[in-house]
């Protein structure tokens, strides 16, 4: 009977989130405060209709979080990795240390004891993977320069959880410090041999079952493996005491460079959704509103909750600095990692049970989480304006150029890729006057780009809101010069579902891609291969009118 009232709590969460969440949107607000929001209503702090305990609903909406970061990982293939993993992997090392020790020193100044001080120090330094990854995915900023710096902090800050949950145990319970050394050491241990397992089986097991299940014509096959290959890393992880997120992270990151990686990510796609909606309303649902209420915390509350929004930015942002960021990504990321994360649930009821901190203290840090994490699509949202703001500061109104660039334009021709192909395009377009919007997801071309006096919009043309943000309504023609063919066929699809009479002329590599260009909507088809042969058919006829001569 448990499970079926668990069952029915989880369908009410799920439709006051949506109907809120919905609400939210039309307010012009994310819909993820719209999903906490209806969490606090429904739960135990205001109409009580939940009965099921929260952390047992919170369990089944981790998994939302686990095909989160399963679907990050899909997306960053290891030259990615590379290119960001090194510094991401420091930044995000000492935005922990910097973090945990800063905040146990002022918290000191309050009067609270060593122990207590670093456990509120331990509460503070974690911040939340899964709001900021969702918000910066819906912004297609993910694989911005401040995107992936972010992920990668909260990627070490996931996995720096363990370490902290034992420091924790050992302040308040005075175990033996050799001991709790040990227990980090075996941590480690796992970790690495963990990935490394992982890594074995997406090289040599993986690719094959997905091969296999692909050749038997079934559509649902690759799509229960692909959910059941991200629950099982996640499910080993929580085995091994470690990060379930970490592993879920992990188990992306193994088929990023696979030929499913793109599949796979549309077939979770919707899981995704409804075990996030559930996760946050989940969230939500821990907030203790009465005593939020109740004489002067709620002021108290909010002016914890700037302070520590204040403070780990500034934290943050002087590690990406001092780690070699810029000034407009280290206060972009800064922003991003300004919250207090749901892991801080975690490690305050650990430090509460083992009497680092009295029940007032609880209350008054975990409120302060909740409204630093609805403040995320504030701060997240904000982060790509905070870049463009300080780079025209510091260098002109050559910056980067987004946000409403394409609400006055009219009749303009949008080139999305600035390559070589595109900036070829592009150099006629502008030879002839023609007014142009480039869609690029590389930063340095689109600061290049900004600078040389065009706009530019940074993120990947497939979404939406960046199609919109182009201008893509009042366009008159679109140039797609990038050489995916299967990047090029999800733009095309939601370039029609958008703005359907806008003229569309693709750049083909291969031929044989060609029909599938002109069935996602296509206008013009230009196929490399017989350009080529055009061309080179073209200087053999003039070789030979030389040599005739």
């Amino acid at each position: 009977m448990e499970a079926w009232n668990i069952l029915g709590d989880v369908v009410l969460l799920l439709a006051a989130a949506a109907m809120v969440g919905m609400l939210f949107e039309r307010l012009g607000a994310s819909s993820i405060i719209g999903c906490m929001v209806a969490g606090m209503l429904v739960g135990p702090g205001v109409f009580g209709w939940i009965s099921s305990e929260p952390e047992k609903i919170e369990h089944i909406a981790e998994i939302g979080v686990a095909l989160l970061l399963f679907t990050i990982g899909l997306e960053i293939s290891r030259s990615k990795l590379r290119t960001f993993g090194g510094r991401g992997l420091g930044a995000g090392i000492l935005q922990v240390a910097g973090t945990l020790f800063a905040g146990a020193l002022i918290t000191k100044l309050f009067g609270l004891s060593w122990s207590s001080s670093l456990a509120v120090g331990a509460i503070i330094t974690l911040s939340s993977t899964a709001a900021v990854a969702r918000v910066l995915t819906e912004r297609s900023e993910i694989d911005s320069q401040h995107g992936r710096l972010s992920l990668a902090v909260l990627i070490v800050q996931d996995v720096a959880l363990v370490p902290l949950l034992l420091m924790v145990t050992f302040l308040g319970d005075a175990s033996d410090f050799n001991e709790v050394m040990g227990e980090v050491g075996q941590a480690a241990g796992k970790i690495v041999v963990y990935t490394v397992v992982l890594f074995a089986a997406g090289i040599l097991l993986i690719p094959r079952l997905f091969k296999s299940s692909a050749a038997t014509g079934n559509r649902d096959l690759p799509v229960v493996l692909a959910v059941v290959t991200c629950l099982l890393a996640t499910w080993i992880s929580w085995r091994l005491g470690l990060s379930p997120a970490l592993g879920a992270f992990v188990a992306g990151l193994v088929l990023a460079d696979s030929a499913f990686a793109r599949q796979i990510r549309s077939d979770v796609a919707t899981l995704k959704a409804v075990f996030l909606t559930l996760f946050f309303a989940s969230i939500g649902m821990l907030a203790d509103l009465p005593w939020l209420l109740e004489g002067w915390h709620l002021p108290l509350v909010l002016s914890v909750s700037l302070g520590i929004i204040v403070f780990k930015a500034f934290i943050a942002t002087v590690v990406i600095r001092f780690t070699g960021g810029t000034l407009p990504v280290a206060v972009a990321v800064g922003a991003c990692l300004a919250q207090m994360g749901e892991f801080s649930f975690v490690i305050g009821a650990v430090a509460r049970g083992n009497g680092l901190l009295d029940t007032f203290t609880f209350q008054v840090l975990t409120s302060s989480s909740l409204i630093t994490l609805m403040l995320v699509p504030l701060l997240v949202g904000r982060a790509r304006w905070i870049v463009k703001f300080i780079d025209r500061l510091q260098h002109g109104d050559g910056a980067i150029s987004r946000g409403d660039i394409g609400v006055d334009l009219s009749g303009h021709t949008i080139v999305i890729g600035a390559g070589p192909a595109g900036r070829s395009v592009l150099r006629d377009l502008v030879e002839h006057g023609v007014d142009t919007v480039v869609i690029e997801a590389n930063p340095a071309t689109v600061q290049l780009v900004g600078r040389l006096g065009m706009h530019a919009v940074l993120g990947n043309a497939s979404r939406p809101e960046i199609l919109k943000e182009a201008g893509i309504k009042h366009a008159r023609v679109v140039v797609i010069t990038v050489p995916d063919p299967d990047a090029a066929t999800m733009v095309v699809e939601q370039i029609r579902s958008s703005a359907p009479d806008c003229r569309v002329i693709v750049r083909c590599r291969y031929n044989i891609h060609a029909p599938r260009l002109e069935a996602a909507g296509a206008d013009l088809v230009i196929q490399e291969e017989d350009k080529v042969g055009e061309a080179i058919g073209s200087l053999v006829i003039q070789e030979l009118e030389l040599e005739d001569d």
